[in-house]
């Protein structure tokens, strides 16, 4: 009886060991992030998309029909008698019909806090007159207090049934007493009421960029440096205001189908707000942060700690010289149009060179603003004489506008990547008039995309947004319409808003492609932009944006 009972209860303890290592196996593929098709853990996938036409951006396996996920990684891909037998009752499927899937797009270069700022302004985009723009302005007024700003964005004369800005006096009939300052769609412009230029205090002064009646008074429309005038009067908003714009920001963000964006910080107000939305899992979307270099101490003790798969403190900018558009980018030679000036360098490459180090053993990316040549050479030198920590991503130069044949051997040599922002390019063109700026030989060498993609130098894209609209899709226009030897394909430019952005933060390994494994970071688009005529690419609209499950979907 002994031995009976003994043989029991050594069967008992040999199954209860088989049943703690089949729980603890099963524990452990509920953490990984790696599903086989055979794994008996993906009994199901909790999204399913089907029928679609899905560029994955992965060379190997370039189309797919159909995409299982997991979490918030992806399970697997393939066609859709492949992923179908990941469905049950509990799956979410969603029947493409033919719809295009495409990696979620990556903004290199966004100003999240600012975009959200702009969003709360006035939006004139639609006016037809100067009288609808009383009444917006008289609605607007309503909910202000008196003396509080009133602040417009995207007004475009040539929409107006006027054919011209209103003038200040036009202004002043509807807000007396509160200063109003309406920004222009395009071009460095503004138009003022006279509480907001008494506030500014622009009068009889002779700043450039004040346009004067032929009485010599200020009409209100500001060009140029002047609007900083005015900018530089107008109060901050409270934290709270700037959270709350802040989130509206990424909401517009994700609806344009982006899934990671490189936040471009430039202010310490900036850093509690990330801290708070990382903190209460706010983000909707995956963040690199770019930090200026005077917060990158405070940064990395308010902020690293944080890190996790939607955060990550990226990097830090340098900055070596100015813009083409205000004649501080720093050249060789002297400007076309303005031959005593050439701009000027920001820094002293001793100091500049330590900053580096210290910036990549923080273990952040380097990240250098170069606009001019002479800056990109400064940039170029600095980095060839920091300290290379193979453990962050590749030094990274912003912009690098105004390059040579030279300099492109040294980028390439250096292996630097370059940040470019098209819709920049496009109005380095249509608006400040680059190949008066710089000269027919210069201007052959501004933004030279094409001879950086074709030299194997990592080009990733961003917007600059809300200097320029936010839609990586308009991006893509921009860069594909250029004219002359610059002018890039389709994929190409895709390629720069996603594969080539993962790789520029050293974040291949999770985004940037549709791959097994890699994270569920998916846009659904209506349209295939490689397909459509260049013309169409903008019109094409965002249906599904995916980003641990779908957090937006189109009411169309």
């Amino acid at each position: 009886m002994l031995t009976v009972l003994s043989r029991m209860l050594f069967l008992k303890k040999i199954f209860e060991i088989k049943l703690f290592f089949k729980k603890v196996i099963l524990i452990s593929n509920k953490l990984s992030v790696t599903y086989n098709s055979g794994d008996n853990y993906m009994a199901h996938a909790d999204l399913v998309l089907l029928d679609g036409n899905i560029i994955t951006m992965n060379p190997k396996m370039p189309s797919v029909q159909a995409i299982a996920v997991k979490g918030n990684r992806i399970a697997q891909v393939g066609n859709n008698q492949k992923i179908k037998q990941y469905i049950n009752e509990k799956t979410r499927v969603i029947h493409l019909d033919g719809k295009t899937v495409m990696p979620g797009f990556i903004d290199t270069h966004v100003h999240v806090v600012d975009y959200g700022r702009m969003l709360t302004w006035l939006d004139l985009q639609s006016v037809s007159s100067i009288k609808e723009i009383q009444m917006r302005l008289a609605e607007r007024i309503k909910g202000v207090t008196i003396d509080g700003w009133i602040l417009g964005r995207a007004l475009n004369s040539d929409g107006l049934l006027e054919k011209r800005l209103p003038t200040c006096q036009e202004l002043d009939t509807v807000a007396p007493d509160n200063p109003v300052v309406f920004y222009c769609q395009s071009g460095q412009t503004c138009i003022v009421n006279s509480r907001a230029l008494e506030m500014a205090k622009i009068g009889q002064q002779n700043d450039s960029g004040i346009e004067r009646d032929t009485m010599g008074k200020p009409t209100g429309i500001l060009r140029d440096q002047a609007t900083n005038l005015v900018w530089d009067v107008i109060p901050e908003p409270a934290q709270q205001e700037l959270y709350k714009a802040t989130e509206l920001a990424l909401e517009k963000i994700v609806q344009a189908g982006i899934t990671s964006v490189h936040w471009i910080v430039l202010s310490e107000v900036e850093l509690s707000i990330i801290q708070k939305l990382v903190e209460i899992g706010g983000l909707p979307l995956r963040v690199y942060l770019i930090i200026p270099t005077n917060l990158l101490d405070v940064s990395l003790q308010q902020l690293k700690h944080l890190e996790n798969d939607h955060f990550k403190l990226g990097g830090a900018t340098i900055f070596v010289d100015g813009y083409l558009a205000s004649r501080t980018a720093a050249l060789c030679e002297s400007y076309s149009d303005a031959l005593a000036e050439q701009g000027k360098l920001l820094c002293q490459q001793n100091e500049e060179v330590a900053l580096a180090d210290k910036i990549q053993n923080a273990g952040l990316q380097l990240i250098i603003h170069a606009v001019g040549d002479k800056a990109v050479h400064e940039a170029l030198s600095i980095i060839q004489h920091t300290s290379r920590n193979s453990m962050v991503p590749r030094p990274r130069i912003e912009q690098a506008a105004v390059l040579n044949q030279q300099l492109l051997c040294h980028i390439k040599k250096l292996d630097v990547s370059v940040s470019v922002q098209p819709c920049v390019v496009a109005s380095e063109f249509s608006v400040w008039s680059a190949e008066k700026r710089l000269g027919e030989k210069r201007v052959r060498w501004l933004f030279p995309i094409k001879e950086l993609l074709d030299s194997s130098v990592l080009v990733s894209a961003g917007s600059d947004c809300p200097m320029e609209p936010l839609s990586p899709l308009r991006g893509v226009e921009a860069a594909v319409k250029r004219e002359g030897l610059q002018r890039v394909s389709v994929f190409e430019a895709l390629q720069m808003y996603t594969v080539m952005a993962a790789q520029s933060s050293l974040e291949f390994v999770d985004r940037g492609s549709i791959e097994q494994n890699k994270f569920a970071d998916l846009v659904v688009l209506s349209n295939d932009p490689i397909s459509v005529a260049v013309e169409d690419i903008v019109n094409i609209s965002v249906h599904f944006t995916v980003s641990n499950g779908v957090v937006y979907c189109s009411k169309k």
